[in-house]
């Protein structure tokens, strides 16, 4: 408890009770106590800056509640690791992390306020690839959560964090109100890391407003509180945003100091998403200063660093996450909603059923007659639930057919990019042979019949005789010719056609115009409309 109170005011002051409490749960030799305490030592590494080894003290620790059977905790712990893993800028693995822990979450029902962490985090490393709106839908689902809870702390998390995106989005004004509304929360509680962040982040408002005094004064206050209570790695933010503004007022020499030391801390830290910007501005600082070459080092090492962490693949790959996320939770509230459909329909069945009984009883010809009326309407309704659920496995198979040919789409667009990439490495290369055989890979993959087979047995069950009904209407026609059609019968763009054939938009245009003439349409006639009406 001693430890929990220093914890967030004074990280450094913490230590001494959290070294007797690990003692003594060793001693004790509780395991559930020894799990408890480690994990305390990966926050205390976490809130000073330690993140290699609080990442490997978490993994430590999933083990041990692994072995006691408490999912409860295994969820937590991921959710510090992810944490972790962001701040080592390995943006991919953190959002896997926090995505298992909020499935393990939803899954044993945890509680509200877990699961709004869960939110909050994802929320912030959706903010720090800039999907802002993302990262926003889930901080305000977890605003709602712990206003319903009335956690006071936590709230004002939400509005920094919500502040910070709006920041980023340049509504400075709405970004200092939420700021604004926290600080004396902040400073009433002694949430002084906090208060740092607070101050830095209005720093960078008024610097972007060109308020450049204002923006120092603030930056300083925020390095003060972070100097004198251990926060590391946001003493290295202080230290690169105030070489910012130096090199913003054309004072590259004082700007160069700062940099220098914000990029030694990052190193310390090995927290990389900040010392992009940290080589960046260094660059700046050079290069101001007419060091040329020294500039043109830096800058190479952060475009390097940059593309690393937040290149398109990897964004695009996290982006898949949530989308994956997204569809399968969308799937078991579907599960649910039918499950509750089919039991009020049994519900009614059975209550028709007893009213039935009750009628035959009471009443004899005449319920012999109701009987058999019921039994028609029953009939029916069976037809109509029959025909609905044909319906709904048709659409289904529709959305397993578009999903399939979208991804097929997207695949050989993503090969045929790395192919033109490998194809230029090639070309500087003494290694060409090599290329060339990746190049032949992707080429085999891209043509793969396979690949095509699977995709007309999916396309079959959805437009059943289709392709017997071309062939029947017109003989001639080839199998790139059918393959043409049956994604024109889908209503896909010439690009995605182009992708999935392998060929260019152009040659689209082409092999359109082929058809045409084997199908012998004249110029007024609609190819479109032809082969969605076959």
């Amino acid at each position: 408890m001693l430890w929990a109170e220093y914890i967030y005011v004074d990280p450094l002051a913490s230590k001494p009770y959290l070294d007797s409490t690990i003692m003594l749960a060793k001693r004790l030799k509780n395991k559930r106590f020894i799990a408890r305490t480690t994990n305390y030592l990966g926050v205390y590494y976490n809130m000073t800056s330690q993140y290699e080894k609080s990442d490997s003290i978490y993994d430590i620790v999933i083990d041990m509640y692994t072995e006691l059977d408490d999912m409860v905790q295994v969820s937590a712990v991921l959710n510090n690791k992810a944490n972790t893993l962001r701040s080592l800028g390995r943006f991919k693995e953190c959002l896997e992390v926090h995505m298992k822990s909020l499935k393990l979450k939803e899954k044993i029902g945890d509680t509200e306020e877990s699961i709004a962490a869960s939110y909050w985090n994802i929320g912030n490393i959706q903010g720090d690839i800039a999907n802002y709106d993302i990262s926003n839908d889930y901080y305000t689902k977890a605003k709602v959560i712990y206003e319903k809870l009335n956690l006071k702390d936590d709230i004002s998390s939400m509005n920094v964090n919500m502040a910070i995106n709006l920041k980023n989005q340049k509504q400075y004004e709405e970004a200092k109100s939420l700021l604004r509304v926290v600080e004396p929360y902040y400073k009433e509680q002694n949430y002084n890391n906090d208060l740092a962040g607070i101050y830095d982040n209005l720093g960078w408002v008024y610097a972007a407003q060109d308020s450049l005094d204002l923006a120092e004064y603030y930056y300083n206050k925020s390095l003060d509180l972070s100097q004198q209570y251990g926060e590391t790695s946001l003493i290295g933010l202080n230290l690169r945003h105030l070489g910012e503004l130096y090199n913003k007022k054309g004072e590259h020499m004082k700007a160069l100091k700062y940099m220098e030391d914000a990029i030694q801390i990052a190193d310390e830290t090995g927290t990389r998403k900040k010392k992009i910007g940290d080589l960046l501005e260094i660059s700046k600082a050079y290069a101001g200063l007419g060091r040329y070459k020294k500039a043109y080092e830096y800058h190479t090492e952060y475009h390097k660093l940059h593309d690393e962490i937040l290149g398109k693949e990897k964004i695009e790959r996290m982006n898949e996450l949530e989308i994956q996320y997204q569809t399968e939770k969308k799937e078991k509230e579907l599960i649910i909603k039918t499950n509750e459909i089919k039991l009020l329909e049994e519900r009614k069945q059975k209550a028709e059923s007893e009213k039935l009984f009750l009628l035959i009883s009471l009443i004899g010809a005449t319920a012999l007659a109701i009987a058999i009326v019921y039994g028609l309407r029953q009939k029916m309704k069976r037809n109509k639930v029959e025909r609905e659920k044909l319906d709904k496995d048709l659409e289904f198979k529709e959305k397993e057919l578009t999903t399939h040919a979208l991804h097929l789409a997207h695949k050989n667009e993503v090969l045929l990019d790395l192919k033109a990439q490998l194809k230029e490495l090639k070309l500087d290369s003494k290694n060409a042979r090599q290329y060339q055989k990746i190049i032949n890979n992707i080429n085999l993959d891209i043509n793969n019949d396979s690949t095509w087979e699977q995709f007309r047995s999916y396309f079959e069950d959805v437009h059943k005789d289709f392709n017997s009904k071309v062939m029947r209407a017109y003989p001639d026609l080839s199998n790139n010719d059918l393959r043409l059609m049956s994604l024109l019968k889908m209503n896909l763009s010439s690009k995605e056609i182009a992708n999935i054939l392998n060929i260019s938009i152009e040659g689209v245009k082409k092999a359109r115009y082929r058809l045409r003439k084997k199908l012998n349409l004249s110029t007024e006639e609609s190819l479109q409309e032809l082969v969605i009406e076959l």
